[in-house]
């Protein structure tokens, strides 16, 4: 591609229906949070809004549906490709180690560590919808760097909801997200993010919002990693139906 095209490529101006999609879609996660995890934290409601609705349905439903059903587009539109497999697998698998090295030698181990691990393999939902839906969205609307810009904007904003955060904290946030978003968008393959280096980057997550997570919040995560992952593969036969009719 010549340096023009991919000056083109930078910013440009064609929102569509999708970016609405994904525009509305943040906003209801953000809502979800919220109410999932502040105002009923303590009750059922927390794992039915934030768990089933949110980060299932929302998350990771939604944009399969969306893309697959209604747009009639593969998974590879969402980062869950086969291209750039190997490179994408082996730059996580090296960011992983790096990122994990330095919390060891920051935090060392202990047993809380297992099931942080699980929440943060769980966070695929979060991967998928962030840079799989909402960055490339973003980026067929607006070109690559406002879309890295909004991704951190997004990243950080849902993560209101939490109620972990000050403004020094939301920066963070929006920093992190947007270098995420980078690092995404050199093969445009979830598999760069997840399953190496998110899950050890979500650690650091944890101790930065004083969360410790245990057996009982992994073991439901779990459950919703493999609805996630069932998802995915239901979604995946859909699409190859459609290509064989």
């Amino acid at each position: 591609m010549s340096k023009k095209g991919v000056f083109k490529q930078l910013f440009i101006w064609s929102p569509s229906l999708d970016t609405g999609m994904a525009a509305l879609s943040q906003i209801i996660i953000i809502v979800l949070s919220f109410l999932g995890l502040k105002v009923f934290g303590n009750t059922i409601l927390n794992p039915i809004l934030f768990g089933v609705m949110g980060t299932l349905i929302v998350c990771v439903i939604f944009p399969l549906y969306w893309m697959i059903i209604r747009r009639g587009k593969g998974l590879g539109t969402l980062g869950i490709t086969r291209k750039h497999f190997s490179i994408s697998l082996l730059a996580g698998f090296l960011l992983g180690v790096f990122v994990f090295w330095g919390y060891y030698r920051s935090f060392g181990l202990s047993a809380t560590i297992i099931p942080a691990k699980v929440m943060g393999i769980y966070s695929l939902w979060e991967v998928i919808f962030v840079y799989g839906w909402l960055q490339l969205r973003f980026e067929k609307a607006f070109g690559i760097i406002p879309a890295i810009f909004l991704t951190g904007l997004c990243f950080a904003l849902y993560h209101l909801g939490y109620g972990w955060f000050d403004i020094p904290g939301f920066i963070q946030l929006f920093i992190v997200g947007g270098v995420m978003g980078i690092i995404f968008r050199i093969t445009k393959n979830i598999l760069i993010l997840w399953p190496f280096f998110w899950p050890v980057a979500c650690l650091r997550g944890f101790k930065m919002g004083s969360f410790s997570p245990g057996w009982n919040e992994a073991g439901f995560c779990a459950i919703l990693l493999v609805l996630m992952l069932v998802s995915i593969f239901i979604f995946y036969r859909i699409q190859i139906r459609r290509k064989s009719l």
